[in-house]
């Protein structure tokens, strides 16, 4: 299982990679043919913020699996070790369920209005907007990943998400 996490992040990691230098490219592009030539791309916008929500989406489902997306832990690092794990496990399982609920509805509003197209790139919404089930369904993966390998004993649950939040860290350690 630890293997499959790996494979899959290193698969997000490369594709958000190639979405953002792709974005920053196009915009870059943008900027400097509309205020060195006063020209531009037709649909160079839209295709900007198209792959700012897959560089999003996949980054999201990636700062999960690395246990590196915001959490505070105020509270929680003041508790013992048991309380601390399934603090852990009820926030993974909340996490894993709002993704899955996501999921679902993003599929359903696809399956309504993604037929439509984007006028200025002429393609159909759903391949702007299927980068929210793609998200949120790595997403819930690698919840699941989290909660299983935690249960088997092969991760440790209960630990702070940042390493910066770790007790023997000092916050200008991070």
């Amino acid at each position: 299982m630890k293997r499959l996490e790996t494979v899959l992040i290193q698969t997000l990691e490369i594709v958000a990679s190639i979405c953002f230098v792709a974005m920053f490219a196009l915009i870059v592009t943008q900027v400097v043919l509309r205020y060195g030539f006063r020209e531009s791309i037709g649909g160079a916008n839209e295709l900007a913020t198209i792959l700012f929500a897959y560089t999003s989406a996949l980054g999201i489902a990636v700062a999960i699996a690395k246990r590196d997306h915001m959490a505070i832990t105020w509270f929680t690092q003041r508790l013992g070790p048991r309380a601390r794990k399934w603090i852990d496990v009820l926030g993974l399982s909340l996490l894993l369920a709002l993704n899955l609920v996501i999921f679902y509805y993003s599929l359903r509003w696809i399956g309504v209005t993604g037929s439509r197209m984007i006028s200025v790139l002429q393609v159909p919404r759903w391949t702007s907007q299927i980068a929210i089930p793609i998200g949120t369904g790595a997403s819930a993966i690698f919840c699941f990943i989290k909660l299983y390998l935690g249960f088997k004993g092969e991760e440790e649950l209960g630990v702070p998400w940042m390493q910066g939040d770790r007790p023997d860290s000092e916050p200008w350690q991070s």
